[in-house]
């Protein structure tokens, strides 16, 4: 059973998703995972088939939504019609008060490594409605502590930005300092950000013949008393909303107040929802649309003919109608005429798309609402459904300048990665392809989560020749598995795989190191890392040299640009220093067992908590997380103890497990040197009870490290838990012995957790 997920588009207003790279545009992209479930068991394979079609069936009918901390504090903030000094929604700020998340911030995602701005944005506008009201003073402090502890996100560009984030942000800090909140961010940030809000407007009046800021009033709410509410009321919608947007009809009622309308919408959602309001609403059609589309995109649609019908019947009598919902949306309408075209139902291009037909038209028309990669792309899908109809010419000059904007965006490598297929797929021309070979291509754009990574480590196993070096796949396999069911969140992908390719690395070279290499191989290795980036004039002492470093180099090259992009510092010094001190511990060890030298219980743990490996594999990790990390992370005296610990409780875990073969393979042991130290007054039995004790104490101070919120802290908590969780990892793998080299066990924690299906009969 493959279980995966693939980026559905859902269009929210204003505060969503997008690179806000066109400040002025307000609707983004927030993408929701939607699961497909592939079974190649014969025998269940009919009744997971028939399940998952009633469950599809069910879907028709729902319309789930998902609570917007961002608009509900905006809701919450509406002052009582009877009383200014009272709020309308009170329950909104009880919502508020309750769903704190426990790092003190309100938004999506925490620990996203991208959504840093989106928290902040939510998070100040929870902090505003609160201290509005004068309630929640221990939710307002720990509010400000994550503003405080993750404000460097505000500047930084690689950050995914709520759209209009340069306009709303500020805004909301000014709105802070007439409520007397003292925000704890830098004051040259907070200039630089109103320098910033001053230009995007003065960019928009400029541009806007009348001298005024329509061009921004689809984030109004981020303009308060700039904007010109009586003009942007004239865009009210039927349901009372201004663009469908709770944050932005909730605004209009605190800046321009006592419009019944306005309360009305706002009521019909907390009739619906009780105390919370989504970011967007009503979604009901685009919900709909979006579902035929990935059904048909499965090719899968034939078994819902009833449903698909039902759904499209109703998109065409609402499209006769002019119905808000569709044609307020660019990416919304384009899609309906798409899937009702595509349908044999009757729609003409003159009520969709006249205004869109070059790229200035679409960004003027569209005043920033719907500008965005996916509203275009959405364009260009519409316009492949051209007909001989007279009135289709519009089609083909959307076809030219939605294709020329794509490409261009492709070749500038300007869509995220997640985009970048099924743009990829809307430039091939769908009549020049076949039915089955495209639902193919559309099942493989789905990600599949663990598969889809192991297959990369497999890959990356057989490119860097690692089989030609007696090295079983089964450490690959371990390997992986370690992270991945720890690690399993999607944005970990690159943090897994960096876990996994350091322990395999690792294993390899201490392989080399217990016996299978000369001193001279080992040496080698040593001058490789001293000149890394002139290696290729050191030369190699053996081609299994050759295959490892070779290995070691793409992989360090390959993590340290991936590190750079997410961390906006070069980090790979880091990562070869600590290679370069892992290989000159363990020619230390090899030195010892090589003389017979038994050192002290000190400097064998000094040497020894470095060949585990904790170091090059966690602290490597721990740049793929997410966090921004400082300059000086690796010499932090909070990660040096915790490293430390996490060290300590790997190698006596190790050595407990494996004294007996490293005694007969005469290697340093640190149960074998507290009995030799002990002359012999020292049985195993009390040596390895003494370890044990050791090992609880150890693990004990690192869980009291990882859990602690002592003033100080300045690790992100994610990047502690990793810190705990290779511990536990510790753990699992010497329990019954030795589990990484020999997994018996190991070999079925695989099989329950990747490959064998959760049995849900009843």
């Amino acid at each position: 059973m493959l279980l995966g997920c693939r980026n559905k588009i859902i269009w929210l207003p204003d505060h969503k998703l997008g690179n806000d790279k066109l400040d002025s545009f307000k609707y983004a992209i927030y993408q929701r995972p939607s699961i497909v479930r592939c079974s190649i068991d014969a025998a269940s394979s009919m009744d997971g088939f028939n399940d998952a079609k009633e469950r599809i069936r069910e879907t028709f009918g729902k319309n789930e939504l998902s609570p917007s901390f961002y608009d509900t504090a905006w809701v919450a903030m509406v002052p009582s019609r009877v009383s200014l000094n009272k709020p309308c929604f009170p329950q909104c700020l009880d919502w508020i008060v309750e769903n704190q998340r426990e790092d003190g911030s309100w938004g999506l995602n925490p620990s996203h490594p991208l959504l840093v701005k989106d928290s902040l944005s939510s998070t100040l506008a929870c902090l505003l409605a609160l201290s509005k009201w004068r309630i929640g003073d221990t939710q307002v402090e720990r509010g400000l502590g994550f503003i405080e502890t993750h404000g460097w996100a505000v500047k930084e560009e690689n950050q995914i930005s709520p759209q209009g984030f340069n306009i709303i942000f500020p805004n909301m800090i000014n709105y802070a300092k007439e409520l007397n909140l003292n925000l704890p961010l830098d004051p040259d940030l907070v200039n630089l950000m109103i320098l910033k809000r001053d230009l995007t407007i003065e960019r928009a009046l400029k541009n806007d013949l009348k001298g005024n800021i329509e061009n921004l009033e689809y984030f109004a709410e981020g303009l308060g008393e700039l904007c010109n509410w009586k003009t942007t009321m004239l865009h009210q919608r039927n349901n009372g909303s201004l663009f469908d947007s709770p944050a932005t009809t909730a605004a209009a009622l605190i800046y321009h107040q006592h419009d019944d309308k306005c309360f009305e919408y706002l009521n019909s959602i907390l009739e619906l929802h009780k105390n919370w309001v989504p970011t967007i609403y009503p979604t009901k059609i685009h919900s709909c649309l979006c579902l035929v589309d990935a059904l048909q995109n499965l090719g899968v649609d034939r078994y819902f003919k009833t449903q698909v019908k039902s759904v499209l019947d109703e998109i065409y009598r609402l499209w006769q109608q002019k119905n808000d919902e569709i044609f307020s949306d660019v990416a919304r309408c384009a899609m309906a005429f798409r899937l009702l075209r595509m349908n044999n139902y009757e729609v003409s291009t003159e009520k969709l798309l006249f205004g869109f037909v070059n790229e200035e038209c679409f960004f003027r028309t569209s005043r920033g609402q719907l500008a965005s990669d996916v509203a275009i792309l959405e364009l260009h899908k519409a316009s492949q459904m051209a007909t001989h109809d007279e009135k289709d010419h519009i089609l083909d000059k959307i076809n030219t300048w939605t294709r020329t904007f794509m490409e261009q965006k492709l070749l500038d490598k300007d869509i995220v990665d997640s985009s970048k297929k099924e743009v990829e797929l809307a430039l091939r021309k769908f009549y020049a392809t076949h039915d089955r070979v495209e639902s193919r291509r559309y099942i493989e754009s789905y990600e599949v989560n663990n598969f889809k990574i192991l297959k990369a480590a497999y890959r990356w196993f057989e490119d860097c020749r690692l089989d030609q070096v007696d090295f079983s796949q089964q450490h690959l396999y371990t390997s992986y598995f370690l992270m991945a069911s720890t690690l399993f969140e999607p944005e970990y992908s690159d943090a897994r795989l960096a876990y996994a390719k350091n322990t395999m690395l690792i294993t390899l070279v201490d392989d080399f190191f217990d016996g299978f290499a000369c001193k001279e191989e080992l040496h080698n290795i040593i001058e490789l890392l001293e000149r890394w980036d002139e290696y290729s004039t050191v030369g190699f002492h053996s081609e299994r040299i050759n295959i490892f470093f070779s290995a070691l180099y793409q992989t360090i090259e390959d993590i340290a640009a991936k590190a750079e992009i997410r961390q906006g510092q070069s980090v790979k010094d880091h990562f070869i220093k600590m290679w370069f001190d892992l290989v000159k511990c363990m020619l230390m060890e090899f030195d010892w067992w090589k003389s017979k030298t038994t050192p002290s219980i000190e400097e064998y743990l000094s040497v020894a908590c470095v060949t585990i490996g904790v170091p090059c594999v966690v602290l490597t990790t721990q740049y793929l997380l997410g966090p921004k990390l400082s300059e000086n992370f690796i010499e932090c005296s909070e990660v040096s103890a915790l490293c430390n610990r996490t060290s300590m409780v790997a190698r006596l875990h190790n050595d407990i497990r494996t004294y007996k073969r490293e005694q007969a393979e005469r290697s340093p042991n640190i149960v074998s040197i507290l009995i030799t130290q002990s002359q012999g007054t020292m049985s195993e039995e009390v040596a390895t009870r003494q370890i044990k004790e050791m090992l609880e104490s150890q693990r004990r101070e690192l869980l009291g490290m990882v859990v602690s919120q002592r003033r100080g802290r300045q690790l992100p908590q994610v990047c502690r838990d990793l810190f705990w969780k290779t511990s536990k990892l510790c753990y699992c793998l010497y329990s019954h012995g030795d589990e990484f080299r020999f997994p018996e066990k190991m070999k079925n924690h695989i099989t329950e957790v990747i490959y064998k299906p959760i049995n849900l009969s009843t």
